[in-house]
C-alpha cells in the first residue's frame, strides 16, 4: 500500500511542475485546459485498475473455492465440523500462491439440502484510489454449491439373540438391553443421513435376531417359497410317512411359531432363489416332534421342569403329546417317529405349555423374534418400526450364527424369499451386514438316541450338518465337532456374501478366541471387526460403525 501511494505522490508532483510550465507559455490558456481533463482521467484509470484487481481476485477466489468445495463434497466427511475441516484445508492450499492473505478463517463448508455441500469465502483487497478517501478495503465474497454422489444403503443387522446375552458383561447391565440401546443410536444415525438425502429410498434397514434358528414370521405360512411337507433333499425325515407340518399343527389345534429350518447343503450358505422344482431350495417350517414318554406326561417334574430322566430312554427333552399310536413299543423311534399321535382325536392330551410358549411343543426353541425386512428410514414411522423390532428381542436358546447371517443376507438380496434388496452390482448402492455374538456355535449332545435337542438342522441323526469336508455328522459327533462344522458354514456363508458384494462388520461380545477369529476372518476388512469387553461398550462400537457406513454413502 505505502508503494502505491508514493507512485501516486510522484505523479501528482510532475502534474504541478508541467501546470506551472503551462501557465508560463503563451498557449498556457489551452494547456490549463487539458490539464483539468486530465485529472479526472488520471483517476478513472486508476480506478480502472481498482475494479480489474478486484474482478481478477473475484475470479481467483472463485476458482480456488469451487476446487476446495468438490474436494469436500468428495470426501467422507458428513458434519459440518469435518467438511469445514477437509474444506479449508483444500481451500488454503490453493490460493497459497495468490497473494490473498487468506486464513482458514476466511471461509467454511457446510452440509445443504438435497445431498449438497455449500462452500463460502470472503477476502479484503486493499484498493490503489478509493481507499485515499475512503480509508477501507473492498470485501470480495464467493460460494459454491457442490452436489454430492452419494450411494443408497442397505443394511441388515444380524444379532445374537441367545440365551447368554441375558448375562451382564462388565459394565452396562445385560447385553441383549444394551444391544438395544446401541443399535437405536445407529438407527438414529442413518436415520439422519435418510433425512438429508434428496433420494427417499437413500437409507434402508433389516434386523435380524437369531439363536439356533431364524423367525421368518408365521404370516409366511402360505408364501410360495415354505413347504410343509419336507423335500426328500433334505434327507432323513422326522415322520414314518412323509408329513405336512403345517396339517399336524392344524390338527392339533397349534399354530407355526414363524421359524425355519436350514436349507440342506449348498444352499444354507447362498442366496439361492427357492424353487419348487429344486426341492432343496425350499424352506421348512421349524417342527420340533414329541419325544417319547412312556405314556405319561408329567406336568409336575422337579419342580415343574418337564425334562426327565428314564431308565430306559435317556434325557426326554420335549414331551409335549401322548404317543397314541405306539404304547406297546419301547422303541424310541417307533414312539417318536409315528404320525398317529398328531391326529386330531389326540388333541386332547397336548401339554399346556406347548400351545402357546416356545420351551415345549413344536415351536420349543424358536422364542427368537421374527425377523423385519429392508425398511425405509427416511420417514419417522420407518425409524419407529425398527426401533420397535429391536424392543421385541428376548433372548433364548443357543447359537447358530451361520444362519442368523445367512437370513441377513437374505434380506438384503434381490432374490426370493423377499428379493427386497437392489440387483447386485447396481451402481451407487453398498449392501451391508452388522453381525454381533457373544458366543460360540452350538449343538450339544444329549444322552438320548437323538444325541441332541432339535434345532434348525433338526436332529444331528438326520445328517443336515455337515463339517467343512461336505460330510454328514452322525450321533457320534461331539459337541466339538459341531462346533466346527457350523464355524465352517458360517464361514462358507460369509466368503459368499462378501463375493457377491456385501459389506460385512462383525462384533464380538465377549467371545471366547474361537468365535474371535470367526468373525475377524468374517468381516469385510481387520478395522471392521470389534472386539467388546463390557456391555456399556456397545453404544460407542455401533455410533463408530454408524459413522462408517454414513462415509460408506459418500461416494469416492
Amino acid at each position: 500500500m505505502t508503494g502505491q501511494n508514493s507512485g501516486l505522490a510522484r505523479l501528482m508532483t510532475r502534474l504541478r511542475r508541467w501546470l506551472g510550465g503551462a501557465a508560463r507559455d503563451e498557449r498556457g490558456a489551452a494547456a490549463v485546459q487539458f490539464v483539468f481533463l486530465a485529472i479526472p482521467l488520471s483517476i478513472m484509470v486508476l480506478g480502472m485498475v481498482d475494479i480489474g484487481r478486484a474482478s481478477l481476485e473475484r475470479r481467483q477466489l472463485q476458482d480456488a473455492l469451487d476446487a476446495a468445495t468438490l474436494i469436500a463434497a468428495r470426501s467422507t466427511a458428513v458434519t459440518d465440523a469435518d467438511l469445514t475441516t477437509v474444506g479449508n484445508a483444500a481451500f488454503l492450499a490453493e490460493v497459497a500462491n495468490l497473494n490473498l492473505g487468506v486464513t482458514g478463517s476466511n471461509s467454511n463448508f457446510v452440509a445443504g439440502a438435497n445431498n449438497t455441500v455449500i462452500g463460502a469465502a470472503t477476502v479484503s483487497i486493499a484498493p490503489i484510489i478509493s481507499n485515499l478517501w475512503t480509508n477501507s478495503n473492498t470485501t470480495v465474497t464467493a460460494s459454491s454449491t457442490v452436489v454430492r454422489s452419494v450411494n443408497k444403503l442397505e443394511v441388515a443387522l444380524v444379532l445374537d439373540n441367545t440365551g447368554s446375552m441375558n448375562d451382564p458383561l462388565g459394565s452396562g447391565g445385560a447385553k441383549i438391553d444394551a444391544l438395544k440401546s446401541a443399535s437405536k443410536s445407529l438407527v438414529s444415525t442413518l436415520a439422519a443421513a435418510a433425512t438429508r438425502s434428496s433420494d427417499p429410498n437413500a437409507v434402508k434397514i433389516s434386523v435380524v435376531p437369531f439363536s439356533m434358528t431364524v423367525n421368518v414370521g408365521s404370516t409366511y405360512q402360505n408364501a410360495a417359497w415354505i413347504t410343509g411337507t419336507q423335500p426328500s433333499a433334505y434327507g432323513s425325515d422326522l415322520f414314518a410317512t412323509s408329513q405336512n407340518r403345517f396339517t399336524l399343527l392344524s390338527n392339533l389345534g397349534l399354530s407355526w411359531g414363524g421359524c425355519v429350518e436350514s436349507r440342506p447343503d449348498p444352499y444354507d450358505t447362498q442366496d439361492t432363489a427357492p424353487t419348487s422344482g429344486t426341492g432343496a431350495t425350499m424352506f421348512v417350517p421349524f417342527f420340533a416332534p414329541d419325544e417319547p414318554d412312556d405314556n405319561v406326561i408329567p406336568e409336575y417334574w422337579s419342580s415343574n421342569y418337564r425334562d426327565t430322566q428314564h431308565s430306559y430312554y435317556g434325557d426326554i427333552q420335549n414331551n409335549w403329546l401322548k404317543d397314541t399310536g405306539a404304547t406297546s413299543s419301547k422303541d424310541w423311534f417307533t414312539r417318536q417317529n409315528v404320525t398317529s399321535k398328531y391326529s386330531a382325536s389326540n388333541k386332547s392330551s397336548v401339554y399346556s405349555g406347548a400351545k402357546t410358549g416356545t420351551d415345549y411343543g413344536p415351536n420349543a426353541g424358536c422364542s427368537v423374534a421374527s425377523l423385519l425386512r429392508l425398511t425405509n428410514l427416511a420417514t419417522m414411522s420407518g425409524v419407529n418400526t425398527v426401533n420397535a423390532k429391536l424392543d421385541q428381542m428376548t433372548a433364548g436358546g443357543n447359537t447358530n450364527i451361520a444362519m442368523g447371517l445367512m437370513w441377513g443376507w437374505h434380506t438384503l438380496s434381490p432374490n426370493a424369499p423377499f428379493g427386497d434388496g437392489a440387483a447386485y452390482a447396481t451402481p451407487k448402492t453398498q449392501k451391508i451386514i452388522v453381525l454381533l455374538t457373544d458366543g460360540d456355535n452350538t449343538n450339544d449332545v444329549y444322552n438320548n438316541p437323538n444325541a441332541s435337542i432339535y434345532t434348525g438342522y433338526g436332529y444331528i441323526w438326520q445328517g443336515r450338518l455337515r463339517d467343512s469336508n461336505n460330510v454328514s455328522l452322525t450321533t457320534s459327533s461331539s459337541g466339538t465337532d459341531r462346533q466346527a462344522a457350523i464355524d465352517s458354514r458360517e464361514s462358507k456363508t460369509c466368503t459368499n456374501a462378501k463375493n457377491a458384494g456385501v459389506i460385512i462388520y462383525t462384533i464380538g461380545v465377549g467371545v471366547s478366541s474361537n468365535a474371535k477369529a470367526g468373525l475377524q476372518a468374517c468381516a469385510s476388512s481387520s478395522d471392521k471387526y470389534y472386539d467388546v469387553t463390557a456391555s456399556a461398550q456397545l453404544t460407542a462400537v455401533f455410533n463408530t460403525i454408524a459413522g462408517s457406513i454414513q462415509n460408506l454413502r459418500i461416494s469416492q
